[in-house]
This record gives structure tokens, C-alpha cells and sequence, in this order.
């Protein structure tokens, strides 16, 4: 089975992430699009004008968030697991993303996550991303 997996590092600390991921309002400023949140294990996501949707599995506050994932024209749900490791001045993301269709390159994938998603948070919520390379 396919396994994406990569982590960035943010400036901030992990429950400013973890609640950006979470609320509704921050969700709807970075994508820049409707966004339907319930925050809640079994609680339902619908972002990015319905174009990605899931169900959270587990959250475990300002360290972990696992959920389904996937785009409206994918057949199957994909598993995401997204980790906050606290460090001194900033936290770690891991996301590792499994189950995802065959025919999806994982290139493509992480690039999605990043522009589409860390990138804008970053930008519009100004929510630093530290530079590890």
C-alpha cells in the first residue's frame, strides 16, 4: 500500500495548529471557500465547496487528528493522520496519509496538501512555517 508521509515545522504552538485545522472560520479563511466543520470524534468535514470530505476517527486535543479523507471523484476514503509533536518554539506536523487511489501520485498529493492547504494557512492566518531544509 501507497504511503505518503512528511512533516512541517510551524512557529507557532501546536494547539494554535491543531485548532486551525479544526474550526470552521480559520478553515474557510485559508481555502477560501465553504467550509462545514463538526469538530467532534465521529464528526463529519466538508471543505473546499464539498470537494474534499471525512469523517474525524480520533482526536486527541492539540496533538493528534486522524481522520477519512478524499476528493469527491475518488471511489474509496483515504486514511489521514495528522501529529503535533510540541518543540520548545514551534511544533512539529506529521502527516501520513494511506489508502489513497493507486493512480494518485504522491508528489502530487503532499504538493496539494501544501499549497492548498498548509501554505495559505500559513499565509492568510499568519501561522509561520520554519524553514528545516
Amino acid at each position: 500500500m501507497d504511503k505518503l508521509e512528511f512533516s512541517i515545522v510551524w512557529g507557532v504552538p501546536s494547539k494554535v495548529i491543531y485548532q486551525a485545522l479544526l474550526d470552521p472560520f480559520e478553515i474557510m479563511q485559508y481555502t477560501r471557500a465553504p467550509a462545514v466543520v463538526e469538530p467532534k470524534e465521529g464528526g463529519q468535514y466538508k471543505i473546499m465547496e464539498g470537494r474534499i470530505d471525512g469523517v474525524f476517527n480520533k482526536l486527541v486535543e492539540n496533538q493528534e487528528i486522524q481522520m477519512t479523507w478524499k476528493f469527491n471523484n475518488w471511489k474509496q476514503y483515504s486514511n489521514v493522520t495528522l501529529r503535533l509533536i510540541e518543540r520548545e518554539d514551534s511544533c512539529e506536523l506529521k502527516i501520513i496519509q494511506t489508502n489513497f487511489p493507486q493512480d494518485i501520485e504522491k508528489g502530487k498529493l503532499e504538493d496539494g496538501w501544501k499549497n492548498q492547504i498548509f501554505i495559505p494557512m500559513s499565509k492568510i492566518r499568519g501561522y509561520p512555517i520554519e524553514d528545516d531544509d
